[in-house]
Order: C-alpha cells, then structure tokens, then sequence
C-alpha cells in the first residue's frame, strides 16, 4: 500500500503542472467507403489511446479538446486505413474520410496500410488486431480459436469448448490475457483450464506478440492478448444486436444479444449469451490406447457435451475531460470430459447412454465472476488511467471417486475444487513533453488467495501477491524513425500451505503422508526493453524490439502434487525452482503496396532457468493417476518465424497466405521443449464479386476458399508422443441483406471440409490418440438494432 500511495502522490503532483488550454473543442468526421457507402463501427483511435467506433451512419465525434495538434488514426477490416495530424486553433474541425487504396482525401495523411495486421508504425511491438467482425467470421467456438488464424497463435485444446491461448509456442502463465485492463485470472496454469471469457462479448482483440513484460507484466514473457473496452458511444441512440449460430458437428446452437442506450454524458450496455453443444463427431469407429484397440460408438466421443450461460452489463459516464465506466460479467460453463480423459479408458466406459447433450461424469463446471473499474482522466494532452479489478474464479472437477487404497472411498463428487479470489490494479499516467516525446508511469498490483476442496489433491491452499513499478517512453526525433524503452521493478511473495492427508497404502486410519509442506518464497528483479521503428514510405516499415524480462514461478509450479483431472496426469512441483529470465529479440518487417501485401517476423529467444512441465517415463503410484509429469528448469532456446501476404489478382479476388514456425531446444538435454508447435501453411483464396458492393437489397458477398497444411511433429521431448501432420480444407461465405437502414449479415463456413482424420499435437486427447473433430457446417446470423437514434 505504501508503494502505491508513493505512486499516486507522484502522479498526482505531475498532473497539477498541466497547463490548462483554451476550449473546449470538437472533431467530428464522417467515415466512407470509395463508393460512398457509409461505414459503420470503423474504429478510430485518437492520440493512440482513446477508442470510439463510428455510429450505423459512419460518424464519430470528439468533444472537449484545446488547441493543439492531435494524432488520429481510422481503420476498418478490408480497407487501407489512414492516419493523420489535426491541428485544432480557435473552431471545431469537421473530417470527411473516404477509405480507399491510394485516395488522400486528407491533408498531412499517410497510408499505413492494415492497421490490423502491423499496428501503428510508431509501436515496435508485432500488433495484429481482430475487430468484432473477424471474430464472427471466425465463430471457432473460443476465443482463443478464433484467433489461431493469426500467424502465431495457437490454442491447447480439451474437447471442443475449452481452449488456452498459446503465442510462439509458449503458454499457461507466459501469455496475459488482458480483459479491459485487468489481467484475467483463472487458473491459466492448466492445460485444461480455458479462458473464461464470452466469445461474442470483445469489440476488438489486440494480439501482442513478443517480449510484452515491461508494460504488462512478468507473466508477458511470450505476449499478451488484449481485449479492449467497449467504445464510447458517440451520440444518444439506443442500439443493439442480435447473433445466432449452429454448427452442424456437435449441433452447437448459440446466440448472443445486446443492447446499448446512451443519453447525455450517460451509457449502459448489456449482453447475454448462450451455448449449448452434444457430442462432438469424429471421422473414426475406434483408437488405440497403450495397445488396446477400443471402440468410437457411432462416431461421436461420448460426453464431450457442455453448454455456456454468460452476460456482462457495463455502465459510465463520458463528461469533459472525464471517462469512467464500471462492468461486471459472469461467464458459467459446464463441460463434460471424455471418459478415459481421467483414468485408463475402459470400453465399458466408452458404451451410448442414448443422450448426446447429457453432461456426464467426469465433467468441468466453471464460474468466473469479474467486476473492473476502468477511467481516464484528461488534462489537456496528458492523461491519467486506472483500471481495478476484482475476480471469483470457481472451477469444479467432478468424478465418480476411486477407490483410495485401504481408507474407504470417498462420498460425493467433487473430486477437484479450486477457489480463486483475484484483486488487481493498474494504474498509469501518460505525458507529452512536446510533439516528440511521450511517456507512461505505471503500477501494477495483485493480491490472490486461492482454497483447495475435494477429494483428490492436486494444489495447496495458497496466497499470492505481485507488484511492478515501470517507466517507459517514446521519442520520435523525426517523421521516419521512433525508439522507445524502458524499465521495470516487480516484486512477488508466494505463501504456499502445507498440505496433510490420510496415508491410503496402509490399514491404520492414524497413519498420514505430507503432500507438500510449507513454502514462503519471495522474487524480485528488473525488466527492460527498447524498441526502434523505421518507416521511410508509407510501403515500408521495420521494426525491432529487444527485451530482458523475468517470471516468477507459480504456486502450481512450487507445489503442485497430485491428478489433475483433465489431463489425465499426476503433475508434480518443485519448490526450489528460481525465477527464470530471458533475452528476446523480435524482427518486424512490413511490405505493403497497391496490389501486395508482406509481413515478415523471425524472432529468437533465450531463457536462463526455463520453466516447464515435463513428462517422465514412468506412470504415478496414485490410482488411475496416469502419466507423471514433472516441473523442471533448464536453459532452452527458441527461434521461429512468421510470415503473411496477401495479393490482388483482379478487382474482387484476392489471394493471401501464412506461414508459421517454432524451434526450441534445452540446452541442457540437447531435446527440444515439449507441447511445441509444429510448422503449419495456410493459403486462401477470397471473392469479393463488384456487382454486390456498392450498395442495394445485397452486399458484401464474399466466397472463399483455404487450405491449411500443418506438418508432422517429430521433435518432441523424451516421453512425448509424436503426431502425424494432416490438410484442411474449409469454406467461407456471406452476403448481407438489407432492409431500409437495418441489414442482416449470414455467414456460411465449413471446417475441414474433406472430413479428415488427424490428431493435433496441441489437445490434450493427444494423450490418448483421439483424433479432431470431423467436418463441421457453421451457420451464423447477426443483425445489428438501430432501435433509437
């Protein structure tokens, strides 16, 4: 507390030497298409901060400005967006944008290309942006698997419903998912625990990838996924949306609606959302387990059902100089496990109960409950953020419970309860020392206290705190060049209980083993980074971003001990384990013309002390315990590329393509890391006929058609299986109807079209040679309100 008191003080005292301008002032601007079409929801950002989106009319406003030269960038997905310097003197300025390749219809304009794909030529971090269309078109039934289209970025799965982000080949506590400013926390350290998060609620993701620890946090070592708040409305309207989808595969019915309302300096906005789902098919009568060959009855994995009950409800104000919003969400999902998912699968297990929707033991029931304070204070061209968070994180693995050696076998359920209780804070204040400097101080702070219930043992009762103070700064000496950097203090405790249960390998109900004793251990160290941007033209940027940062090692990491239930293994911690640093270089180079497109990334990494879970070549004395696997540290080295393009064949046809690679090695073992992803291709190819895209009943038909390659992964750990490469196909399709000033948008796609059968390296039903779900049709409605305007 005495930290953040300093901070704020520091702070405070800087913001009562800002220099009050004359005003207030507006900018308002009206967002079109080349053919004149107006463009709703294009997505403006203003000094590199605030976010709006423009209106069903494509307008957007900016009010309560002083004189000054202001930075403001306008983007939308299909089209080159435009970013430029307004000088507002003694009026309000009005802006007509038109969006189109090669038209300046401002002054002082330049041509960036996709703001999506490269983020600002400033920034020196690879940035690859998905607004809310993308993620519908997308509709990979996660999050996180919406996103895998990113070169890059890759999901571990469990089933169809739960997923975790991984970003260069590294997961679990080296990627921050950032929701609204505030880090999500809920047990990211299983590969079974997904990302509690309702796909259909985020506006836009922001994809950070690269060495991110100097302005998130230590857990940034492979990058951050961050999801922005809402925009602020620009004018009084009531407005809403409506989504609805089906997917042929498990018969996924979901829907989502939302609804908006602002009226002076007030908004509220709310959202419900559901997802239901049966068993998932699969193109195979059988698989083979540890010699076995065992049956898939009707081609369908028996209790891999579940279904989601989510909602947010997010309320503010938007005064002069004064942005302050607070939203609470619940996300509640319940996800059955294939049957041998939690102990040697038996055929008997594996026979029909008549009921595919029926979530069955062994199942996951999770509820994530999130409220987040998010304000920004203006003083003139500075500005101050904060963004509090509070997260209950209540995580059920149930079964039907084993027998425990001599002592009687346990009653109820329950075998896994996982109780986390998150405080967060994020606090930054942000100053321009001229048009060619730029700064940001920040705190972040955590507190977490995590109970254990349940009669199985896998984590201790623990409480875990994190704290960072961090500088970091921009300096753009000229109109082709940036550098940025900075440093960074975090300090960590982690107050870890000791854990004393029955000794079930004997008669005597007295006896008693100790699963982990106590563990008080405490971290401290430094980050720093810096960056150079170079853009000599609008159709080249580079970009390089170097960066030394630590992690500190988790609870589960330090103590972990027993099944986890999902992944059918016995994990084991390490209590000695050291903080782990590493030195990460990170290359962007970025082509684009008229009619091309390229972007480059290699990047290296090398760690001292690399944490990982490891598998061990022996199986866990605990009943149906599976697999040992234990967490170790050595040096390891990582080095990869990405590449991405995208071409113009002729008017409406386009072509594009990615590339991505992971390398790693121990350097201890001379083995590479284990759960790497393998090398994977995708080309697509995207028709956009010009008959139905200037306006009418019909627009913005689209055809497409993609192919993704994903090869063999033969460089595996010692007691890791390797896995097969395999070709997808797919199929992408919409139109949009309209009907007066409302339109309706129908996507139409299939996944794996030639209803392949493959395993993928990243799920964990690779343990047990289950292949991937077969050829899935998606079907998807969305229809936006403009119920009031």
């Amino acid at each position: 507390m005495r930290g953040l008191t300093a901070v704020l003080i520091l702070l405070l005292s800087s913001v009562t030497n800002a220099i009050a301008q004359e005003g207030p002032y507006r900018i308002t601007g009206h967002v079109i298409s080349a053919e004149g079409e107006e463009l709703p929801n294009a997505t403006v950002l203003f000094e590199d901060r605030l976010v709006i989106t423009t209106d069903i009319h494509g307008d957007f406003e900016i009010r309560n400005l002083s004189r000054g030269r202001y930075i403001l960038e306008v983007h939308y997905l299909g089209f080159d967006s435009v970013r430029t310097v307004v000088e507002v003197k003694n009026s309000d300025i009005h802006l007509d944008i038109r969006l189109r390749e090669q038209d300046r219809h401002l002054q002082e304009v330049i041509v960036i290309g996709d703001h999506y794909r490269t983020g600002r030529v400033e920034q020196s971090l690879t940035v690859r942006s998905m607004g809310d269309s993308e993620i519908r078109k997308q509709n990979a039934g996660t999050l996180v698997n919406s996103l895998q289209k990113i070169p890059g970025i890759n999901a571990i799965n469990t089933g169809v419903g739960i997923a975790k982000p991984v970003i260069r080949g590294m997961s679990f506590n080296r990627v921050i998912v950032m929701d609204k400013g505030v880090n999500q926390e809920g047990q990211q350290w299983g590969a079974d625990h997904g990302l509690e998060i309702d796909q259909y609620d985020p506006d836009r993701v922001e994809v950070l990838k690269g060495p991110s620890s100097l302005l998130y946090g230590s857990d940034g070592i492979a990058g951050v996924i961050r999801i922005a708040p809402p925009a602020i409305p620009v004018h009084d309207h009531i407005v809403g949306s409506l989504f609805t989808t089906y997917k042929s595969n498990n018969q996924l019915i979901g829907s989502s609606a939302m609804l908006e309302m602002k009226k002076g300096g007030g908004f509220v906005r709310g959202r419900f959302s559901t997802q239901d789902f049966a068993d998932y098919a699969v193109p195979a009568s059988s698989f083979v387990y540890n010699g076995y060959v065992l049956p898939i009855y009707d081609g369908r994995l028996k209790n891999t059902a579940g279904r989601e009950r989510n909602f947010s409800l997010s309320a503010g104000i938007d005064r002069k100089s004064l942005n302050s919003s607070i939203t609470v969400s619940n996300f509640n999902q319940a996800a059955g496990l294939f049957p041998g998912a939690t102990g040697i699968p038996r055929a008997y297990q594996l026979t029909p109960d008549g009921d595919l929707r029926n979530i069955d033991l062994p199942r996951q029931r999770t509820n994530h409950l999130k409220v987040i304070s998010n304000t920004v204070m203006e003083f003139g061209r500075n500005w101050l953020e904060s963004d509090l968070g509070y997260q209950h994180n209540d995580r059920k693995e149930e079964g039907s419970p084993h027998a425990h050696g001599y002592q009687p076998t346990p009653s109820g359920v329950l075998a896994l309860g996982l109780d986390l209780h998150t405080l967060s804070a994020n606090v930054r204040y942000n100053y321009r020392t001229g048009d060619q400097l730029s700064s940001t101080m920040g705190f972040q702070g955590q507190y977490q206290q995590n109970f254990r219930s349940g009669y199985e043992f896998l984590l201790p009762d623990f409480r875990s705190s994190n704290a960072g103070i961090y500088s970091y700064h921009e300096f753009s000496p000229s109109q082709v060049f940036s550098a940025s950097g900075g440093i960074r203090f975090d300090y960590g405790r982690r107050i870890i209980e000791a854990h004393t249960e029955p000794d079930y390998s004997t008669p005597e109900p007295t006896d008693s083993v100790t699963r982990n004793g106590h563990i008080d251990r405490k971290f401290q160290n430094f980050s720093m980074a810096i960056g150079l941007s170079y853009y000599p033209n609008p159709a080249f940027n580079a970009k390089l971003n170097l960066g030394s940062s630590f992690r500190m090692p988790t609870a589960p990491e330090l103590s972990a001990n027993g099944i986890h239930h999902g992944t059918f293994r016995h994990e084991k911690g390490d209590s000695t384990l050291q903080s782990e640093r590493g030195f990460q270089a990170d290359l962007n180079l970025t082509f684009a013309r008229r009619k091309l497109f390229v972007l480059l990334t290699p990047f290296a990494s090398y760690f001292d002390r690399y944490i990982y879970l490891g598998p061990q070549p022996r199986f866990s004395d605990l009943p149906a315990g599976g697999q040992l696997y234990q967490y170790k540290q050595n040096n390891a080295f990582f080095a990869g590329v990405e590449i991405e393009t995208e071409y113009p064949l002729f008017a409406g046809l386009n072509i594009g393509g990615s590339i991505e690679y992971v390398w790693n090695l121990n350097l201890d073992t001379g083995l590479p890391l284990p759960f790497t992803p393998p090398f994977s291709a995708l080309g697509e190819i995207e028709y956009r006929p010009g008959l139905l895209r200037e306006g009418g009943r019909l627009s913005n038909l689209f055809l497409g058609f993609n192919l993704q390659y994903t090869s063999a992964q033969n460089r595996v750990d010692r007691n890791e299986m390797p896995t097969p490469g395999y070709l997808l196909a797919g199929l992408s399709s919409g139109v949009t109807f309209r009907a007066g000033k409302q339109s309706i948008e129908l996507l139409l796609s299939c996944v794996n079209l030639g209803n392949a059968a493959y395993m993928n390296h990243m799920s964990r039903y690779r343990l047990l040679n289950l292949p991937e779900q077969g050829r899935n049709w998606i079907v998807s409605l969305f229809w936006p309100l403009d119920i009031m305007h």
